[in-house]
């Protein structure tokens, strides 16, 4: 449904990216993450139309729409914050586009489309209300349904859960993938968080340093990173010539790296140590029951992990 092929934007001497080539099937959500400043969200304006390439073409449903005006793009994109008109209610909101935008409806088939996508966001009762008598949750569901109500054959995201807070946050997206999933809408999502990239995504994409790193099946990125500035962005682990993964290492008495505990972390129910490990200037998270203090130093050893072929 949507290839990105060979793309650059440059502004003056300035190169944001260079290179960068990704596809996502019809159907599937393709997630770009990296660091801030990777280009991820300059190249998610570029397939909106906001930002025209300087090199590279954007192919939707095999055709090229590289020189379209973000109007004409049958493309929406989602931003971090909602953006709602806060004058009009809710059902006025999901309905504005149909009113306005490229898929034009008379006023009785407009309120039966948006009435038909506020059922399924499950927010009938809030047809009269404002956005200011909304939270955040709610916010974003109807900005998605706004932007679902028109059909596009493309949706963007750009981080449309940073701005939430952390249990709204997991809540949230977990609805929001499995609503996509049941539309079968294409979307292509940018964020900086990897855990929200593993779940988001069917086809995930890791950016760094303005190119794309490495691109996959979720599972295979995250645990198979196929080189250092990928691992940095995705996987939890060491990179040392080869990917070492956090569930293959332990502190023990005696070991292969020397760290240094920079603090406690507890999860799940279990405790882990951030740890330093100044000989590859990285970190990684390790559980142990043992109790340490942040600035103690620790050796850590990696034992074989013969089944899923990692060492």
């Amino acid at each position: 449904m949507l290839e990105i092929i060979d793309a650059e934007k440059q502004y003056g001497k300035h190169t944001v990216f260079s290179g960068v080539s990704l596809f996502a099937a019809a159907g599937e959500t393709a997630c770009i993450v990296g660091p801030s400043g990777c280009g991820k969200t300059t190249l998610l304006r570029a397939a909106a139309g906001l930002v025209q390439l300087t090199k590279g073409s954007v192919i939707l449903d095999g055709t090229d729409i590289t020189s379209w005006k973000a109007e004409q793009r049958p493309v929406v994109l989602l931003f971090q914050e909602a953006l709602l008109f806060p004058q009009l209610t809710v059902l006025q909101n999901i309905a504005y586009g149909l009113k306005y935008g490229r898929r034009k409806l008379g006023r009785d088939e407009r309120l039966k489309e948006s009435r038909r996508m506020l059922q399924k966001i499950e927010m009938n009762q809030w047809e009269n209300a404002y956005p200011v008598e909304l939270s955040g949750g709610q916010k974003q569901r109807v900005a998605l349904a706004r932007a679902l109500v028109l059909k596009p054959k493309l949706l963007l995201l750009d981080e449309p859960f940073s701005s939430l807070d952390a249990s709204l946050r997991q809540s949230l997206r977990t609805w929001v993938r499995g609503f996509l999933r049941e539309e079968g809408v294409t979307s292509l999502f940018v964020t900086h968080d990897k855990e929200e990239a593993v779940m988001m995504s069917d086809r995930l994409i890791v950016m760094k340093d303005g190119a794309v790193q490495q691109q996959g099946s979720p599972e295979a990125v995250y645990h198979h990173p196929e080189n250092r500035a990928a691992a940095d962005v995705i996987g939890d682990g060491l990179y040392d010539k080869r990917f070492i993964p956090a569930s293959s290492i332990s502190v023990e008495a005696a070991g292969s790296y020397s760290g240094i505990v920079e603090h406690p972390l507890f999860m799940h129910g279990y405790r882990f140590y951030r740890i330093a490990v100044p000989a590859l200037k990285q970190t990684v998270v390790v559980r142990s029951d043992t109790m340490y203090q942040e600035g103690d130093e620790v050796k850590l050893s990696v034992k074989e992990e013969k089944e899923n072929g990692v060492l």
